[in-house]
C-alpha cells in the first residue's frame, strides 16, 4: 500500500525517494500519491484493475491505485479500459425501451445478451462479442427520473434515465458540486419523445376535457363523471408518485398555472402501463399514462381555455403541439466516462435505433410530414380568434405561400440564453442530412418565425423576422453553402400568427416561441 504521511515527513520522503527509485529505461510513468506530496517512477510491469506494479533499481514495488494518480504514455486508460457502467432512473425508459435498444446493441456485436438480477433489483446485461468475450455489462435500475438525477450527482449511476427535463435546481445543484451544466447539448441528451396523456375507460362517453377540468379532476373538486358531461358515477382516479416523470409533467402543465395540488385519494402505481391497465378494468376510471403505453385504454383531447383542440398523435408530438409532450432524456454528469458508455449513447441516437423506438411505441425523432389540410384546424382557429383586419391579411398572406407546400415536423425553439435547444440543433443537423442527401432538390424550404403576443405587432413581426433568420443560418452552417445545391431556405417572420397554444399562460407562451419548416 502507498502510506500517506504527514506533508512535512512527505517532503523529505519525496526527495529521498527521487534518489534511489530511478527509472531502469525511458519508457516510465509515474505514480503521485493523491495529496501530491509523493512521485514515484518506474516501468509499469502489471496493472490488475487494484494495484499497479512498478520495477524500479532496487527491485519491484506494488502500490493501490486507489491511493496514487498515474502520469506518462504507460499508463493504463482506466476509463476505456472499464467495460462496466450502470443506467439510473425512469422506469419509462428503463423498463418500456432500454431492454430492447440493448439488445439490438448486442445484436450488432454479434454475440450473444446474458440477463440477470443484480443488486438492489438491478438488471444486469452482458453483451458478449462473437467469440464469446464480454464486451460490456450494463446495469439497469428502473425507478423514477428522480432517482436517476440522485444517483448522477453521487456517481452511483453513469447515465441517468428522465422522462422529463433537469429542473432548475437541479441544474444548479449539480454545477455547484462541479457535475458540469447538466442541461448543456454535452450533457443532455434525447432518446425519444413521448407525451403524458389523461386515459378513461373505452366504454367512457367522456372524450374531450380542458386542462383546467382535469386539474379539477385530479385536485378532487371533481369526483362524478356528470360534471364533466358523463355518466353519474364516482371518479376513481390511477396515476403514478410525484417524483416520476409521468406525474410531473402533467403537474406542470395542468396542476401549477392554478397552484393546484394533486389529491391524495388516488391509486398509485408503479409504471405507466399498471396505470393504463387499471384504467382499462375500470370504466369508471381515469389515470396519468403514457402515450407509449395507452394499452386498450383511451385518451382524451385537449381543450385549450381559448378554444383549440390536441389530441396526441405522431406528428402533434413530433411538433410538440400536444401540449403534454415529453421528451425522454438520457444525462451524463459531465465526469469522462467509460468508452463503451460512449458508444452506447451513439448508437442510442443512431438511425438504427429509430426503429426500435417506434416498436416500442415512443415516438422518433426523424421527420414526419403534414399537408395544409391536416393543419386546417388550426388554420381556421387562427382565423377565428384573429383580432383585426391586419392580422387577417397576414393569415392571407401566410395560406397564400403554403397552399401546395408541407410542414415537417421539426418545430425549432430556443433555450433560456435565446439560443435554440438541444432538440432544435439536433433537428437542424437532421434537416441538414436531409439536404445533403438531395431530398429537396428544386424545392424551397420556408423557415417561418413565430412567437407569443407579449410584445407590440411591430416588434414581434421584426423579433420573428430575425429569429427566422438565425434558423436559416444554421441550417446552411450545418448543410455547408456548397452541399446546398438548389434547395432555397426563405426566412420570414410572422409575429405572434397561428399560435399553437392559449398565450394567456406561460406555458402557452413558450410554446407558441418557435421556428416552423415547411416544404414547397
Amino acid at each position: 500500500m502507498f502510506m500517506c504521511k504527514p506533508k512535512l515527513a512527505l517532503t523529505g520522503l519525496a526527495t529521498f525517494l527521487s534518489l534511489i527509485y530511478s527509472p531502469i529505461s525511458a519508457d516510465t510513468v509515474t505514480l503521485n500519491s493523491v495529496d501530491g506530496s509523493v512521485s514515484i517512477s518506474g516501468d509499469l510491469l502489471e496493472y490488475d484493475g487494484v494495484s499497479y506494479r512498478l520495477k524500479m533499481l532496487i527491485g519491484e514495488i506494488t502500490i493501490e491505485a486507489s491511493q496514487v494518480e498515474c502520469e506518462g504514455p504507460g499508463c493504463p486508460n482506466l476509463v476505456s479500459d472499464i467495460t462496466e457502467f450502470s443506467i439510473v432512473g425512469s422506469n419509462s425508459i428503463g423498463m418500456d425501451l432500454l431492454p430492447t435498444l440493448i439488445e439490438v446493441y448486442a445484436l450488432e456485436r454479434g454475440g450473444d445478451l446474458n440477463i440477470s438480477t443484480g443488486e438492489n433489483g438491478a438488471t444486469v446485461y452482458e453483451v458478449h462479442d462473437a467469440d464469446g468475450t464480454e464486451y460490456a455489462s450494463i446495469s439497469v435500475v428502473s425507478n423514477d427520473s428522480m432517482a436517476g438525477f440522485s444517483s448522477l450527482m453521487e456517481g452511483s449511476a453513469v447515465i441517468g434515465m428522465s422522462s422529463r427535463r433537469v429542473s432548475g435546481n437541479e441544474v444548479a445543484a449539480f454545477k455547484l458540486t462541479g457535475h458540469g451544466l447538466l442541461n448543456s447539448a454535452e450533457l443532455e441528451r434525447i432518446v425519444a419523445l413521448d407525451a403524458v396523456v389523461v386515459a378513461v375507460n373505452d366504454n367512457n362517453p367522456v372524450s374531450i376535457l380542458s386542462l383546467d377540468q382535469m386539474a379539477s379532476i385530479f385536485d378532487g373538486s371533481i369526483t362524478n363523471w356528470n360534471q364533466v358531461g358523463g355518466s353519474d358515477a364516482p371518479i376513481r382516479l390511477y396515476r403514478r408518485d410525484e417524483a416520476s416523470g409521468t406525474t410531473t409533467v402533467f403537474s406542470n402543465a395542468a396542476m401549477a398555472p392554478g397552484g393546484r395540488r394533486l389529491t391524495q385519494n388516488a391509486v398509485l402505481l408503479n409504471s405507466d402501463a399498471e396505470v393504463s391497465d387499471a384504467v382499462a378494468a375500470d370504466e369508471n376510471g381515469i389515470g396519468l399514462t403514457s402515450y407509449a403505453q395507452e394499452g386498450n385504454a383511451r385518451s382524451v383531447a385537449i381543450r385549450s381555455v381559448c378554444g383549440q383542440l390536441f389530441e396526441p398523435s405522431e406528428f402533434t408530438i413530433k411538433s410538440e403541439e400536444y401540449p403534454l409532450t415529453r421528451r425522454m432524456y438520457l444525462y451524463t454528469n459531465g465526469e469522462i466516462i467509460p468508452d463503451v458508455a460512449s458508444e452506447f449513447l451513439a448508437f442510442v441516437a443512431s438511425d438504427d435505433a429509430q426503429s426500435v423506438i417506434l416498436n416500442s411505441g415512443f415516438v422518433g425523432q426523424d421527420s414526419s410530414r403534414a399537408t395544409l389540410d391536416q393543419q386546417g384546424r388550426r388554420m381556421a382557429q387562427a382565423i377565428v380568434s384573429s383580432s383585426g383586419r391586419t392580422e387577417l391579411l397576414q393569415l392571407q398572406d401566410l395560406t397564400g405561400i403554403v397552399l401546395d407546400a408541407e410542414r415537417l415536423s421539426f418545430t425549432l425553439r430556443q433555450g433560456v440564453t435565446g439560443a435554440f435547444d438541444s432538440r432544435a440543433m439536433a433537428d437542424i443537423e437532421r434537416l441538414a442530412e436531409m439536404i445533403r442527401d438531395g431530398e429537396f432538390g428544386g424545392r424551397q424550404l420556408l423557415v417561418f418565425g413565430f412567437s407569443d403576443n407579449s410584445a407590440p405587432a411591430d416588434v414581434q413581426l421584426t423579433d420573428t423576422q430575425d429569429l427566422a433568420q438565425r434558423a436559416r443560418e444554421a441550417i446552411v452552417a450545418a448543410t455547408g453553402s456548397a452541399n446546398l445545391g438548389n434547395v432555397r431556405i426563405s426566412p420570414i417572420g410572422y409575429g405572434g400568427l397561428l399560435p399553437l397554444a392559449c398565450n394567456e399562460t406561460p406555458f402557452g407562451q413558450a410554446r407558441n416561441n418557435r421556428v416552423e419548416i415547411w416544404v414547397k
